[in-house]
């Protein structure tokens, strides 16, 4: 982050110079924080578009991973019932 410094001095000799340059330092801060507000809104908006899009991925990836998990218990089980197949046929012959 950057950090700018300023000094100001100000000579108060005559009313209207100072309040010309108060005024002018006032205006300049505040296009600077209207500058600052809109870069902010606009990083909000990337960061909302981003989450949504994180938010999808992160639901197929848990959709694919339960797929996976229901595939190896079912041919676990299709393994056990033939392993169960052949010891009940093994018995009766």
């Amino acid at each position: 982050m950057s950090e700018k410094c300023v000094s100001l001095r100000l000579v108060a000799e005559g009313g209207l110079q100072v309040q010309a340059e108060l005024e002018g330092i006032g205006e300049a801060g505040t296009r600077g924080f209207g500058h600052l507000f809109s870069k902010m809104d606009l990083a909000n908006a990337r960061l909302g578009s981003f989450a949504r899009k994180a938010g999808i991925a992160l639901g197929a990836v848990t959709a694919a991973a339960a797929a996976a998990g229901v595939a190896m218990l079912r041919s676990g089980s299709d393994l056990i019932g033939a392993q169960a197949d052949m010891g009940i046929a093994e018995d009766d012959g």
